[in-house]
C-alpha cells in the first residue's frame, strides 16, 4: 500500500493509474483527506432484445395467469 499527495499523483498520473490497474493499492492524500484509488470492473452490458420479445398470444396469457390463480393462497 502507497500513500502518494494528490500533487505528486496530478503529476504522475499514468504511472500511479498504471500502478493501481494492476492491483496495487493506492491512496490519495489531500491534506487530511485521504481517498483509496482502485480498479473498477463494470458489469457486462444488458442484451437488447427485439420488440416482439415478450409478446405472448392470447392462449399463453390465460396458461400464465392460471398459473398465478392457482399458486395464490385461499383463505
Amino acid at each position: 500500500m502507497k500513500t502518494i499527495k494528490i500533487s505528486e499523483a496530478k503529476r504522475n498520473f499514468s504511472k500511479v493509474f498504471a500502478r493501481a490497474k494492476r492491483g496495487e493499492t493506492i491512496i490519495l492524500q489531500n491534506g487530511s483527506d485521504y481517498m483509496q484509488l482502485v480498479p473498477c470492473v463494470l458489469p457486462d452490458p444488458v442484451p437488447v432484445r427485439p420488440a416482439s420479445y415478450f409478446v405472448a398470444d392470447e392462449e399463453t396469457i390465460r396458461q400464465r395467469n392460471q398459473w398465478g390463480e392457482e399458486s395464490a393462497p385461499t383463505r
